[in-house]
């Protein structure tokens, strides 16, 4: 994909005349092997916290009372 080409000064003056400003932003990196290791290890603890707590079972329950009030 590359960088975006740089704007001339005057591209930068109109866009802030336009009331623009520049903001610089940094992402994950999701081509790496290394973040997709981590999201999966985030996931496992997930459900292995709401497997411990019962979490499941208050959901379910909860959707069901959430169902039968739209009767």
């Amino acid at each position: 994909m590359g960088r975006p080409k740089e704007l001339t000064e005057e591209e930068k003056k109109e866009l802030a005349a336009e009331g623009y400003r520049p903001v610089e932003v940094w992402l994950p990196d999701l081509w790496s092997d290394e973040l997709w290791k981590q999201i999966e290890e985030d996931c496992r603890q997930i459900r292995e916290s709401d497997r411990r707590t019962g979490m499941m079972k208050t959901l379910d329950a909860f959707a069901e009372d959430l169902w039968d009030d739209l009767d």
